[in-house]
This record gives C-alpha cells, sequence and structure tokens, in this order.
C-alpha cells in the first residue's frame, strides 16, 4: 500500500511503501531540494511540469556533494511531458502498478550502495567523476549504453553522466569514458560513430551543396542533356522550347530520352555570384554554433558501450587512490611569484655593478580569450604553456606563472640575438597551442622582453 505524506520540514510530498518501509521523496523541481531534505529518504520521485525541470532536478541530486546521496535511486513520473525521451537517464519510471517490482529495484540498489565506500580522497574532477560513474555502474549491475537523445550535443546520451554535465558538453563525457577506458576500469564495445564540429565539438549538422566561389547554398540545379545527333551538350534550359525541347546547335527536336539524347549530368547555377559548376562543395553548417564546416575539418567520435572491468569494480567498491605525482614545478621550474621577485631584484643589483646581460620577460594573454576555455582547460593550457616556456629556458633561468593568463620569466647572460630567438619561438609556439583550441588567438599575446634594470 502506498501513502501519501507530508515531508516534515518542506513542502514536498512522501510516497510510503508501508509493507516495505521505503520512502520516495516526491520532487517538482531540483530548488526545492534542501540541505537535509534526503536524509532519510530510500529514493526520489520527480514530478515535474516540464522536461527541462525533470533534467535539472537529476542534475542536482547527481552532484550533491554527499556521493551516497547522489547515487540514490532517481525514478520519473510518466506524468512529466517527454518522459519516454529522458526515462533511461533516470532509474526507471514510476508505475503503482509495478509497486513490488519497483521497490525491490530500491532495495537492490540501496544494499549495493550500501558496499561501496564514500571515503573522500584527493581527486581531480575527471578522477571524481569516474569513480562515481564506476559506483552507478556497480550499484546498478549495468553495462552504460548510449541513446540517442536531443538532449546532448552529440546526438547520444549515458546514464548518470548526461546528468552531471551540461547538454553542451558531449565531447568531455567521451573524454571521460575514453581516460577510464585507458585506466582499464572499463571495457567498451562500438556501438556506432558521430561526426562533429571542428568548432565546438557539436554532433548536430546540417550538410548543403554549395557554390565552390562563395559558399552559398542557394543553388539552381539543371540536367545536362547530350544530343545525340550533334553531339551538343547544355543545360536543359537552353534546350527548353515551350513544351518541348529543341536542339539550339542544330534546331532538330529532341523527343525519346535514350533514342535521341541523354542526361549525363547536372549542372548547378549559383543564385547569388552566378557561378555554374558541375561538382558543388558540400559543407557541414553546426546547428550549434553555426560554423560551416570543410567535410575534411570535420571530427569523428566513437559512440560505444561500455562495462565494468574487475579493476573498475574494485574501484567502485573501495575507492580511487592516486599516487602523488610529482611537483609541476620541478618539470617546468616554476616558481612563486615572491621568490621569482626576489632573484629579479638581486639580479638587478648585480647586473648595475658587473654590466651583466639579463632579461626579463613577460607575457599576457587576452583574458577574455582565456575565459572562453573550461576552468579545467585553463588548468591544462597554464601547465602547457608553462612546459612551453621552460623548453626554451636554460637551467638556471626562473620561469613564474600567477594565473593562466600571466606569466614571468628571467634568463642570465643572454645575448640581443638570442633574446630576439627567444621572443619569436615562444610568441609562435604559445600562439599555435591557442589556436588549436580557438579561433582568432593569432593577435592576443602581449610578450615583452627587457633588460633587467
Amino acid at each position: 500500500m502506498i501513502e501519501l505524506v507530508q515531508h516534515p520540514s518542506s513542502l514536498n510530498k512522501i510516497l510510503r511503501f508501508d509493507r516495505e518501509g521505503i520512502q520516495l521523496l516526491v520532487v517538482r523541481k531540483g530548488e526545492e531540494l534542501g540541505k537535509d531534505f534526503l536524509v532519510g529518504i530510500d529514493g526520489v520521485l520527480v514530478h515535474s511540469t516540464s522536461t527541462f525541470d525533470a533534467i535539472e532536478t537529476l542534475r542536482i541530486i547527481r552532484t550533491n556533494l554527499n556521493k551516497k546521496q547522489a547515487l540514490m535511486p532517481v525514478l520519473i513520473s510518466p506524468e512529466v511531458p517527454g518522459s519516454s525521451g529522458i526515462v533511461h537517464l533516470f532509474d526507471g519510471l514510476f508505475s503503482e502498478i509495478q509497486e513490488s517490482a519497483m521497490v525491490q529495484k530500491i532495495k537492490k540498489i540501496k544494499s549495493r550502495l550500501n558496499e561501496l565506500s564514500f571515503e573522500i580522497h584527493e581527486l581531480d574532477f575527471n578522477q571524481s567523476v569516474i569513480r562515481s560513474l564506476l559506483q552507478f555502474m556497480y550499484s546498478r549491475e549495468c553495462t552504460l549504453s548510449p541513446t540517442r537523445s536531443r538532449h546532448s550535443s552529440l546526438g547520444f546520451s549515458f546514464p548518470y553522466l548526461n546528468s552531471v554535465f551540461k547538454q553542451e558538453e558531449g565531447i568531455r563525457i567521451i573524454d571521460v569514458l575514453s581516460k577510464a577506458v585507458k585506466e582499464s576500469y572499463l571495457d567498451k564495445k562500438t556501438n556506432d560513430y558521430v561526426h562533429n564540429c571542428k568548432k565546438c565539438s557539436a554532433g548536430y549538422l546540417t550538410y548543403r551543396e554549395c557554390c565552390p566561389k562563395c559558399s552559398s547554398s542557394d543553388l539552381k540545379t539543371d540536367d545536362l542533356i547530350h544530343h545525340f545527333v550533334c553531339a551538343h551538350i547544355a543545360p536543359e534550359f537552353d534546350y527548353r522550347k515551350e513544351d518541348s525541347l529543341e536542339c539550339p546547335k542544330c534546331d532538330k527536336e529532341l523527343r525519346h530520352i535514350g533514342i535521341d539524347y541523354d542526361k549525363p549530368s547536372a549542372m548547378h547555377t549559383c543564385n547569388d555570384c552566378n557561378h555554374q559548376f558541375q561538382n558543388a562543395e558540400i559543407k557541414a553548417l553546426c546547428i550549434d554554433c553555426g560554423y560551416d564546416n570543410e567535410l575534411s575539418q570535420l571530427g569523428t567520435v566513437e559512440i560505444c558501450d561500455y562495462k565494468l572491468t574487475p579493476a573498475g569494480e574494485q574501484i567502485a567498491r573501495h575507492g580511487m587512490h592516486v599516487h602523488v605525482k610529482e611537483p609541476v614545478q620541478e618539470k617546468t621550474k616554476v616558481v612563486t611569484e615572491q621568490i621569482f621577485e626576489l632573484f629579479r631584484q638581486k639580479e638587478s643589483e648585480r647586473s648595475s655593478q658587473e654590466e651583466r646581460k639579463s632579461w626579463e620577460g613577460s607575457i599576457r594573454i587576452d583574458l577574455e580569450l582565456i575565459g572562453q576555455f573550461h576552468p579545467d582547460q585553463q588548468e591544462i593550457i597554464q601547465s602547457e604553456i608553462c612546459s612551453i616556456i621552460s623548453t626554451y629556458l636554460n637551467k638556471a633561468d626562473l620561469l613564474s606563472s600567477p594565473s593562466s593568463n600571466f606569466y614571468r620569466f628571467l634568463v642570465y647572460d643572454y645575448e640581443k640575438k638570442q633574446v630576439l630567438q627567444l621572443e619569436e619561438l615562444l610568441k609562435n609556439n604559445i600562439t599555435k597551442l591557442l589556436s588549436d583550441g580557438i579561433e582568432g588567438s593569432d593577435n592576443c599575446i602581449d610578450l615583452l622582453i627587457s633588460p633587467v634594470h
């Protein structure tokens, strides 16, 4: 028997299954979830008035800092608009008719969750997501399979992951799954392939025939007609005379295709620039960002089914312990701003006394450009730029990076020619690094090298 009761500390309702002792919190919007609303609750029933609210409610639950609560069973009401299109993201569709099976599923997920360790370790974002994904798969005893979905930028969505990442972050989901496969936590089996946009990585593309001269898709197409008798070849509109076809070269009427003439090809005419051509250029327009991709520019994303490995099951049950890596400073010669400033002042004093040829450099990258990258990517970019700079520094030289868009370096005993060469190498390599990630980054680097005074 199901009983509907009031939540003791909110306006939310609780579905209570008396015989089983199971309690489901009924939620319409994620904002209704207070800090301690999930304490003592066995699961959540999402009863939103829109598909968007249902997905956002699930996202709020799955990103809960309490990982055990984040992985609790979440059902969706069949009364949610479009529930059939997003039910794969949930643990099932709520049904009073199948009460017994539904309750048993909730109890089984709870039991499997109780086997897991939720001890907090020092993990980065991707590692944390992978661990929670493995725990989700273990508690549901499921294979992670993609489902065609309009709610993902790639056109496919995965349970749990599409509840943690935003709609436009489909490619990040694939990156996380690839990392889990590389670490041998998951085995994969190819399901499909998707072409995606070069600029934003989205998979919603429309393929169009375009003019090779001006790239317009406003084309008029006519069949080419080959007249057998005189061998004249021209577009059909040249042959058209009222309701019949007449050769403009020999004035003979064309009656029967295959006997008097054939149509070997077609001729396109651009309505924008009037250019005529036989072979149109095929382009893929990204629906998300509007970038017009050459077919050769498109990326290819492998869409797979994923299964837990014994190693992945071990991580799910006992947690992920990460080995301490070497500090970045040792590899890239990065020092704190305070240490850098101390050495710069000392070198300034020595330079004035000994006429040493030491130089200090600074690199500023346009803050608006850096802001277009995800914070995780900004950290990677900062590390890569430090690596690039340190490649061209000597062992005694110093490097500091107070932020992802600002870098300082100190070089000793360089000639003017070496400084100019260093300046060119750094600017070219950093520009190339940034241009691989985003367009319009050619003129947003301010690099200055001057003698230490």
